[in-house]
């Protein structure tokens, strides 16, 4: 029983720094692709292309686990695509309280 309650503790370290990790890459995709530059159209490219490839990966039959898999990813990249909206300030300068 300790072998098995030492495999499930190094499964959920794992588990954590993967899920570290994605929130790493999906912040510097989402800068990426907010650049406004030619990095950002060839990531939006990419990120385009992993849509295709995973809508693919959806119409075959797959084990239940995988299509878990298939479909957090299909979610990731459908969030990644999607324009965000501008952020308002997060304060307003008055110039002396009053107005002309």
């Amino acid at each position: 029983m300790a072998d098995l309650n030492a495999v499930l503790t190094r499964l959920n370290d794992r588990l954590l720094r993967l899920e570290g990790e994605l929130f790493v890459l999906r912040s510097l995709a989402r800068a990426t692709l907010t650049a406004g530059d030619d990095h950002a159209a060839r990531m939006r490219k990419l990120v385009e292309a992993a849509k295709i490839a995973l809508d693919d990966e959806a119409k075959r039959p797959l084990d239940k686990p995988t299509r878990k898999y298939v479909d957090a990813a299909t979610a990731l990249v459908e969030e990644l695509l999607v324009e965000p909206t501008s952020a308002r300030p997060l304060f307003t300068v008055i110039d002396g309280g009053r107005r002309d």
